[in-house]
């Protein structure tokens, strides 16, 4: 997912090529820069440097800088390099740094060396598990912490390298070491980490078990395994093949039915998309408002005009509002529901997964990311879920709510708001109405908030005060203005609505702040004369 696929790129090249008319010599024009053929690059190598691995070591040596030096160019120089070896246990060598060619060339180049091991196996599959995970030392036999996550904009590549089985931390192959290296390769699928394994077969003994082990590894995750030969020749020119492997993919969950797929997207509201729904079952339906302890399905629907994509179809929820947060180790406002790993041919798929035990009071803002080892994020994820969505076509987000009941009767409502921007912000709440309801919107701030609202200035556009914290909304279009919220803060505030008429209404509250949407819900009120 590069910005070489997007409609912006091509609307920037025309604008370019009208402005070279210019020039009465083409001489005079710099040559534009290579482009960068992958993006932003996270490459982790995991070595085997037991006894037996001494010609694919010294392989390595030979080859380190050409390695190097492809990673830098290809990424363009936005690269992050980490270094890990193993035998019974794990070392970590190199962190995950911007431009730290130097200390791992000059590690592998002047230190790096074949010795001990113990015999067969080693611990390759904890070795993954340390750097797919980011897994601290304590506990584990490992040296520190591998520290540095994986960047959520970056094509991601872990190459692993070994003769031998995996055994853990035990020095024995059983079927559960297996099973462990299974997880790692799942592991690696759902944080979109390519794992690329090159076989060193210096003993043809176990060859039988241990190949369909590394081709797991690359079938799983949408690497490539390698095999050298018995005495480690070709170790760095495999290296090389396989981290040229930067195909690329673009699977896209519109914002907008008019989106189509422009990065960062130029349209309007990101927060009600078309694609995401929740049914009663697997099978297709309208979409319904989730029941509460029940089991529902989160329906969302991968547009996929590019090559086949694998990755992972991940969803969070949070209370119906805006300023929700994000944070890629902790999820932020969101709270994790469930993933599903497809593959998304040519033409596009539809992830289902299962959402159970929902909490009451029913209404909730959906997220929905699409994480690939060949679909990374073209923009790194912040701290502001609006922002992401708007910037990322991989991310969309859902907030439309379903409100029932009769006419002259009073019906119940959310609105949670917050602060993303990680400083003191004023917000506005602002509310419109495509089809207005026909009766009254009543908000109420509770105390806290109401404070907070008076402290900012108590400005506020179309609305009349009906109770000590509440106003009544004029239904076509109202504001309260200048909120001022602290980083990370949320308040929840009650709507009641109180339609006059049967009908069905749609009616919106937006929270911007300084004139930037930071999310809002869409309330969609439908009444009968009961």
């Amino acid at each position: 997912m590069r910005p070489s696929l997007r409609r912006g790129t091509l609307l920037a090249v025309a604008a370019l090529t009208a402005s070279a008319v210019q020039f009465t010599s083409p001489a005079v024009a710099a040559p534009a820069p290579a482009a960068a053929p992958c993006g932003p690059l996270d490459v982790a190598f995991v070595l085997d440097d037991t006894g037996s691995m001494g010609g694919a070591i010294a392989n390595l040596k030979t080859g380190i800088n050409a390695i190097v030096n492809d990673v830098v160019a290809a990424s363009g120089g936005d690269y992050r390099l980490g270094l890990v070896t193993f035998k019974d246990n794990v070392t970590v060598h190199a962190n995950f740094a911007s431009g730290n060619a130097a200390a791992v060339t000059n590690y592998v180049t002047n230190t790096l060396a074949a010795g001990g091991g113990g015999g067969e196996p080693e611990a390759s599959d904890e070795a993954l598990n340390t750097v797919v995970n980011n897994l601290p030392a304590a506990g584990r036999p490992q040296n520190v912490d591998f520290n540095g996550a994986w960047r959520s904009n970056a094509t991601k590549f872990v190459v692993l390298v070994t003769d031998a089985r995996p055994g853990g931390f035990d020095d024995a192959h059983t079927a559960a070491d297996v099973t462990n290296a299974g997880q790692r390769a799942n592991d690696a699928l759902g944080k979109g980490i390519k794992i690329s394994p090159v076989y060193v077969p210096t003993s043809s003994a176990f060859t039988a078990t241990i190949t369909p082990i590394m081709q797991n590894y690359a079938t799983t995750t949408g690497g490539v395994s390698t095999q050298t030969t018995s005495t480690g020749a070709g170790t760095a020119d495999a290296i090389r093949k396989l981290l040229s492997d930067c195909r690329q993919t673009d699977v896209v969950i519109r914002d907008q039915v008019t989106d189509t797929g422009a990065e960062p997207n130029p349209n309007g509201t990101v927060w009600n998309s078309p694609d995401i729904k929740v049914c009663p079952s697997l099978g297709d339906c309208a979409g319904i408002q989730p029941v509460v302890g029940g089991t529902n399905f989160i329906h969302v629907k991968l547009n996929n005009a590019s090559a086949a994509s694998t990755g992972t179809l991940k969803v969070y929820r949070t209370p119906a509002g805006g300023g929700t947060t994000w944070n890629n180790a902790t999820n932020g406002d969101w709270v994790y529901i469930g993933e599903q790993a497809l593959s998304v041919p040519t033409g596009g798929a539809v992830a289902k997964i299962p959402w159970t035990n929902v909490p009451g009071p029913g209404h909730f803002c959906l997220l929905a990311r699409w994480v690939s080892a060949t679909d990374p994020m073209t923009f790194a994820e912040g701290p502001n879920t609006a922002l992401n969505t708007k910037n990322n076509n991989n991310i969309a987000w859902k907030n439309l709510q379903t409100v029932r009941g009769k006419v002259f009767e009073p019906v119940k409502s959310w609105f949670t708001l917050g602060n993303a921007t990680g400083r003191e912000a004023k917000t506005d709440l602002v509310l419109t109405g495509e089809k207005p309801v026909a009766g009254a919107v009543v908000i109420d701030l509770g105390p806290r908030l109401f404070e907070r609202w008076r402290a900012g200035g108590g400005q506020a556009e179309g609305v009349k005060q009906v109770g000590e914290t509440a106003f009544q909304f004029d239904s076509k279009r109202s504001a309260l203005l200048g909120v001022p919220l602290q980083p990370g803060e949320r308040y929840t505030a009650e709507l009641t609505f109180t339609p006059e008429a049967p009908g069905d209404y749609l009616t919106t509250l937006v929270q911007f702040v300084e004139g930037e949407d930071h999310g809002g819900v869409a309330y969609r009120v439908i009444t009968d004369r009961g």
